[in-house]
Formats: C-alpha cells, structure tokens, sequence
C-alpha cells in the first residue's frame, strides 16, 4: 500500500497516533502534532550530532513523552466512551507500531557489531539488545552508569531507554484510565495525584542522584500523564477563546526553545527544568491545530514529513553515529556528522515505507502479531546468545594491531575471598575487600589502580603468599581530624590494617589523578603545584605503618591514557579490500612520547620524592620502565599483540602478572 498524504488518515500516519473513530467515521488526525514531534526529533538529532550548537537538544525526549500520553490516553478515552476498549487489542495495537521499526534496527545493530566491534564491545551489544527487544533498557543503563561505565557515545542503543521508560507506563496507565472511566468521581483527583507525585519524586531524587532520576520510570510518568490529562480535557471539549489559545501557543514555543538554548547537559535534568519541554509541549497541543502558529508552522508539509518518520529516525540517528564514534575512536569530523544524519533520515524513510507501512496497513490478525513477538523474542535471545558467549570471540579479528580479547581486567576475580579484617557491618563501606587466603602478610590500600595490580599480584604470587586488599580509600588525615565520611573510612580502613599483626608489607596504590588535576585532552597534570596538605596526609599515614612494624611501599601510577577500546585499530575483517572501508582508526593518545609522560607528570615525581625524602624507609616502585620502551622513547596502550590496559587508564590482566613478576621479589625480600 502507497502511504497517502498526511493531510488524510491512513494506517502509516504518526507513531502512537490515534486512529478515526470507526463508529463515528470522525478524522481527528492533528498534521500540528506531527509538526511538533518533528521539532522534538530535530532537536534531539542536533543534539547528539552538534551538541554545542543546541545544548539543550534533549529535551525533545521529553516533548515526545507529553505527545505520546496525549494520543494514546486520547484515544484511549475515545474507546471507552464507545465501549470498544479492550486491553488485548491496545497492546497488539503497540505491537504493530512498535515491534517492525524496532526490530529491524535492533537485527542491524548486531549485524553491524558482529563485523566491527571487538567482543567486550559486543558483548555489551548483545546485552543491549536483549534490554531493547525486552523494553527494560531505562534499567539496564540505570545500572551500568558508574565508575567503570563505557562512555555514553560507545553505546549504540543508548537511546532505547525512552522507549523503555514508554511502555513501563503503558502497562499500567490503561487499566487506571479502565478506572477511572468506570469510577469518573475519582478522576479529578487520580490523574493530578499521579502527576504531582511523580514530579515530586523527581525533584526530591535530582538533588540525590541524576543518573536516577534521569532513568527511573516513575520520575518520568509525570511527563506522559501529563498528556494524558490534556487528552482528559480534550475528550471533555474543554474550551478556551482564540485569543488565549494563540497566547498558549507562542508561550509553549517560547518555553521549548528556552529549553532547547539555554539548558546543559551537566543541568540537574530532569527535575524542575524539566518543565520548560513538557510545559511547552502542553500548551502547544493545548493550543489546538487552528490557532496561526500551529496551522502555519507546525502543520507545514516538510515538518509534517519528518513527522511521520520521526519514530524510525530517533531510532536510526543514534547507532550510526554511536558506530562511526567507535571506528573513529573519537568524535567524528562534523561533516561525517552530517552525512550521518542525512543518512538516517534516508534509512527512516525506507523503514516507514516499507516496513511500517506494509505492516500497519495490513488488517489484524493473530497471526500478524504473533510473528511480531516472535521476532522480538528471537533478537532478544539472539542478543543473550552474543553477552553469553562473550562477544563471540572466535570472530575475525587478526587485521586489527592487538587483541582485544586481552582487554580484560580481573577474569579471576571470583576465585577471591570477601575478607579484609573488616567486620560485616563495615564491608559494605567499601567498593573492595578482598583476600587471596588466610593470614595474610601482605596488604594493598588505595583505589581501583590498586585493585588492577592487586589480581596480578595474587595470580603471580607463590601459594603461601596471600594477599588483602581494602579500597577505595585516600590518605585518612591526622587521628581526631575526619572532617567527612570518605576521610572517617580512610581512618577505619588504615586502622584495620594496623591492628592486623600479620600483615608485615603495605603497598599504597592509588591514581594519578587522585592527588593532581589533569587535562582532560593530554592526561598530564594541570596544575604543577605540589599539594602540601595531601604530602602531610600521606606522610602521616606512611609513619604510622612504620611504627606498627610494616615496610611501606608507594607505587607510582601508570601513564595516562585514552580508554584503550578507543585505541583499537586495524582492518575489521579478512578482506583487504573491505578493509579500505571498514578500517577502525586509532586514537591518537594511544601512543605518547616517554620524555613527554615525564614531562607531563613531572610534579607527581616530585611528590613522590618528597614522600621519599620525609621517609627514607619507603620504598618507592615505579612500573614506567615496563609499561614503556624507554629505549625508543615511546609508551603505548599495546605491546606483541597484547593489550596493556583493559578501560580507561586501568592496567589489563596481561600487565598487572607483568607488573607483579618484576615487583614481588622485592616485596617477598623486603619483608624477610
């Protein structure tokens, strides 16, 4: 079927449209609506490929929650009043408009993942995938956003986490409308009551935690009821003058734009400014199709063009350029940029012809829908099949300049034990407590650089040298001067190992840019000044060690680098010829001059030689020599095909055994 003009209802208009009312033969189709969904769509791909040129792009997800509770609790209502609502029908309704699209891009993804990305990459694919073919993926990213997170522009299906935050809502929402239809009385309080509590849920949470707030399904309701209960009014023929509704749409425009210019993405988002989208949104379909702005501007052809593709083009946009951010191994030149983009709209396009149309315009039928769930369930397990199998790693991948299977830190972390001296009660206090056996004479404290040499250190150790390791923790201050909690479980932590009797040797790990400012882009120390007070702290520490009998050992940092996923580089497949094409470029911090690194850390040396110079008895071990070819006055994140670091500036497995090779002979003699 040839999708018709906009203008006239047919089975491919907008994404959670709703349809005529088939009693009535009624058209309520709003071409203004579409207009609008283009606004939020564009913004959203500004956004994400030209973010400095709308910085509040994001807030057109928001604008698409308020549209999508305004249509669907419409009609919805509509249904209702004729008594032709059924639960059955509103979901295969949801199946048809969401699974084909959805699908297609999901079946691209691990296609597109299985030639380029490495198999942790891939792995984290298939996980995706699964959490996007099960709507759960608002969950999954919840859980994932920490420390140890990929960066968000590495995750192709980031985006997914709307649509998931989406049909959470609508597995409820309909049976509360079902409600309050049958019980009207209680609706003039319900809906409110459902809104308010959820905008204040999110206000409360903002202040505590972003990453929640911004993922959590119930601090987002308020967004899509508040649809709703303009759909409410709309079904009660609530009435406003011309005047007023020309006023509220210039007033919705004003408050989207100001969204769109003048938020960041550091903002406590969502939270109170989440207003500005969802407000402006409200009014602007509150407004109705008649007022001049919506007639002339929002109902424009192209506008509601792009409209009609919009849910294919938030889908599509996302993992091209989240793909060519990883072949690149940085930010993508902006004229790539914009050839992506254009290429996305191009592929919406083709998925709204000739998927969605073709499906959404074929009648019900069980079978239809059936197919559907069926090919959602299969990209789900098909995505579990790649996490499980680890990324698939019996794929080709001998062109690229290491293996990325040896991007891996900690594969037998399992085998330790959750034991540090700690009681029960206070474990929980830290990210690590770890033992390798009983009677330990050995000990780490510091953060997660500690933790990264730490595996090494148990795995390359003799059988009866065990190993405990308390983190993370900085430098506690003197006794009595904990000013907050982190500086209270420093002294806690430093107390536990005091008191342990068996532990002999004490080596302090902790990250470069824990004591000095780096330069995001180099990695090199921005301010040179040596921290006397964080000198005092550490000093103090070392002294009290000493006194209860431990040798100390401090352990300079490794060179910074670029996350090493970023520093893959090489042909993707077998082929030559391919190749040319397919070729993931190497960022270039991957590889830094030696006399560069010292320069660049030179203050951190310095440091460290004052800690030396206020205790001669400390040890100071400095892996540098290893980690770089000092020869050749080069450091690199590779080295015979192995890589060195495993995320972000952490050594990997392979180099943490290397590490702990040459540093135990000296552990084991300096604790005789």
């Amino acid at each position: 079927m040839v999708c018709k003009s906009p203008r006239k209802y047919h089975p491919c208009q907008n994404a959670m449209q709703s349809s005529p009312d088939t009693l009535t033969g009624k058209i309520d189709y709003r071409p203004d609506i579409d207009g609008l969904r283009a606004i939020a769509v564009m913004s959203v791909l500004c956004y994400h490929a030209f973010p400095s040129a709308l910085h509040g792009g994001f807030v057109g997800v928001d604008i698409f929650f308020v549209i999508s509770g305004y249509l669907i609790s419409k009609h919805i209502w509509e249904e209702l009043a004729v008594n032709s609502f059924s639960i059955r029908t509103f979901y295969a309704r949801r199946i048809r408009r969401i699974f084909p699209a959805l699908g297609v891009v999901l079946l691209a993804c691990l296609g597109i993942g299985w030639v380029i990305l490495s198999p942790g990459e891939y792995e984290l694919v298939g996980k995706h995938v699964t959490g996007g073919a099960g709507f759960v993926s608002n969950l999954i990213y919840w859980k994932e956003a920490g420390y140890f997170d990929s960066a968000a522009d590495t995750k192709p299906l980031l985006h997914l986490w709307s649509l998931g935050i989406e049909e959470q809502f609508y597995i409820v929402w309909p049976l509360i409308l079902a409600f309050l239809w049958r019980q009207p009385h209680h609706a003039s309080w319900v809906m409110p009551s459902i809104l308010g509590a959820s905008f204040a849920y999110s206000l409360v949470i903002v202040q505590q935690n972003v990453v929640a707030d911004f993922y959590s399904p119930l601090t987002r309701f308020w967004e899509l009821a508040t649809g709703a209960v303009l759909a409410r009014e709309a079904f009660q023929r609530y009435h406003l003058s011309n005047i007023k509704r020309e006023c509220l749409a210039w007033l919705g425009l004003a408050l989207i734009l100001a969204g769109a210019v003048m938020l960041k993405s550091d903002d406590l988002f969502p939270g109170a400014w989440a207003l500005l989208p969802v407000m402006g949104a409200a009014c602007l379909i509150q407004a109705g199709e008649k007022t001049w702005l919506n007639r002339q501007i929002l109902a424009h052809k192209w506008l509601v063009w792009i409209g009609l593709i919009s849910y294919p083009l938030y889908l599509w946009h996302w993992p091209l350029l989240s793909f060519a951010r990883i072949m690149e191994s940085s930010t993508p030149l902006p004229y790539l940029r914009f050839v992506l983009v254009m290429a996305s709209i191009l592929l919406a396009w083709l998925t709204y012809r000739f998927v969605e149309c073709p499906i959404r315009s074929r009648p019900r039928s069980r079978k239809l829908i059936l197919t559907l769930c069926i090919f959602m369930l299969a990209l789900a397990v098909a995505g579990e099949a790649v996490r499980k199998l680890d990324g698939v790693k019996a794929r080709q991948l001998s062109m690229l300049n290491a293996d990325p299977t040896t991007l891996v830190l900690g594969a037998d972390r399992s085998k330790l034990l959750h034991e540090c001296g700690l009681t029960e009660e206070q474990k929980p206090l830290f990210q690590y407590c770890l033992s390798s056996g009983q009677g330990s004479r050995y000990a780490l404290l510091g953060d997660s650089k500690a933790e990264a040499l730490y595996y090494g250190l148990v795995r390359e150790s003799p059988p009866e040298v065990s190993w405990t390791m308390i983190g993370s923790v900085s430098p506690p201050v003197p006794d009595g001067e904990a000013r907050n909690s982190q500086q209270v479980k420093n002294q806690l932590a430093l107390q536990t190992i005091l008191r342990n009797l068996s532990i002999k040797t004490v080596a302090w790990v902790v990250a470069l840019r824990g004591i000095f400012p780096l330069d995001e882009k180099t990695g090199f120390i921005s301010n040179n000044q040596l921290p006397v007070e964080t000198i005092a702290a550490y000093s103090h520490a070392i002294q009290q060690l000493e006194k209860a009998g431990k040798r100390v050992i401090f352990v300079i940092d490794n060179p910074t680098f670029p996350d090493p996923r970023s520093c893959i580089s090489g042909g993707v497949t077998s082929s030559e010829f391919l190749n040319q094409f397919l070729r993931r470029k190497e960022n270039p911090r991957c590889t830094i001059r030696y006399t560069d690194h010292l320069a660049g850390v030179r203050a951190y040396l310095e440091f460290a030689a004052e800690l030396k110079r206020l205790n001669p008895n400390l040890f100071i071990y400095d892996p540098t020599p290893l980690l770089c070819d000092i020869k050749h006055n080069i450091c690199t994140v590779t080295r015979d095909g192995q890589f060195l670091y495993s995320y972000g500036d952490h050594i990997s497995d392979y180099a943490n055994s290397m590490l702990a090779r040459d540093i135990l002979p000296i552990v084991l003699d300096i604790a005789r």
